[in-house]
């Protein structure tokens, strides 16, 4: 199953560039892994967590650090979209673009200023790249708050800024994988879904490998809508193409509301022909979703292992 990183992509990216961020009271000073991502930093004083976004806010100031951390892979697509003229049509005057020295890392600054009718917010947009990960970080601060948050204090900010593997984001899910059955987790994304494999490559880029993804949202469909709910769950699964639906039906998993999916198709790259399982537990106020993807011809062998996975997902 692969991730690709598509115009919609780096729209999303620019989209969270641009956000307004609410904001609280302020407060510490230490190394901090926001909402479980696997990009942290020491925050300035002044600013604490924030309960809206994955980032850091100050109250005082309306100013506030985001952080969107992504796969290794969409480091290059990442510098190449964040040009000039893109930044320009999106209101964001660019006044500097330097290479930022970061420890393990490859890093590059974009300092401007973006203008929304009276409000003028000065912004340090560092995109970095590593073996662990890619991640946006934007600093955004009204002219307001200019004498608290200057470069200075800025860049600081951002020359502490480290990613953690994998154990520990995964540590930090809103869930726990308590029985592998053999696999291990390659990537937590969004503080909400960690991706696990088995074999040599950590790189999810095609069928060779087995994929179970395991994610957590909001929402709770009724018992007449977990049907449409499921079959346009599995409609969103990147990386695949022809799905033939094998069968749809409610389950229980682990004494819960659940449905299973199970489907054949083609990897959208190769062409190769693979097999997707999808489970969905639902809760009151949320459920947890878990898809499995593999070679059509492995399926009967590692689809026990599937289960095994499934099985031991229990939220925190």
């Amino acid at each position: 199953m692969r991730l690709a990183f598509t115009s919609a992509f780096l729209s999303a990216a620019f989209a969270l560039l641009l956000a307004a961020a609410p904001a609280v009271p302020a407060g510490a000073v230490e190394l901090m892994y926001p909402r479980g991502s696997a990009i942290g930093l020491v925050p300035p004083p002044g600013m604490v967590e924030s309960e809206q976004f994955a980032g850091f806010e100050d109250d005082a100031t309306k100013s506030s650090i985001l952080v969107v951390d992504m796969p290794a892979e969409a480091y290059d697509q990442l510098v190449t979209g964040f040009s000039e003229q893109a930044l320009t049509t999106r209101g964001v005057t660019l006044e500097d673009r330097e290479d930022f020295p970061l420890k393990g890392a490859k890093a590059i600054l974009l300092i401007g200023r973006q203008t929304a009718g009276p409000v003028s917010v000065r912004k340090w947009v560092l995109l970095v790249g590593s073996e662990r990960g890619t991640g946006i970080v934007t600093v955004q601060v009204p002219e307001a708050g200019a004498a608290a948050y200057p470069d200075k204090v800025v860049r600081e900010a951002l020359s502490s800024i480290t990613f953690r593997n994998v154990a520990d984001q995964a540590g930090s899910l809103p869930f726990a994988v308590t029985n592998l059955a053999g696999f291990r987790p390659v990537r937590a994304l969004g503080g909400t879904t960690l991706l696990l494999t088995d074999g040599p490559k950590d790189t999810l880029d095609g069928p060779d490998q087995p994929v179970f993804v395991v994610s957590i949202a909001g929402g709770a469909p009724r018992d007449d809508e977990r049907r449409q709910f499921a079959l346009r769950a599995l409609s969103t699964i990147p990386g695949v193409k022809d799905l033939k639906l094998d069968r749809a039906e409610p389950q229980r998993i682990n004494g819960q509301a659940g449905f299973e999916v199970m489907a054949t198709g083609a990897d959208a790259r190769t062409g190769a022909p693979i097999k997707v399982v999808q489970w969905i537990r639902f809760g009151p106020t949320a459920y947890i979703r878990m898809v499995g993807v593999t070679k059509l011809d492995a399926f009967p062998d590692v689809y026990d292992r599937l289960r095994a996975l499934r099985d031991g997902v229990e939220a925190r």
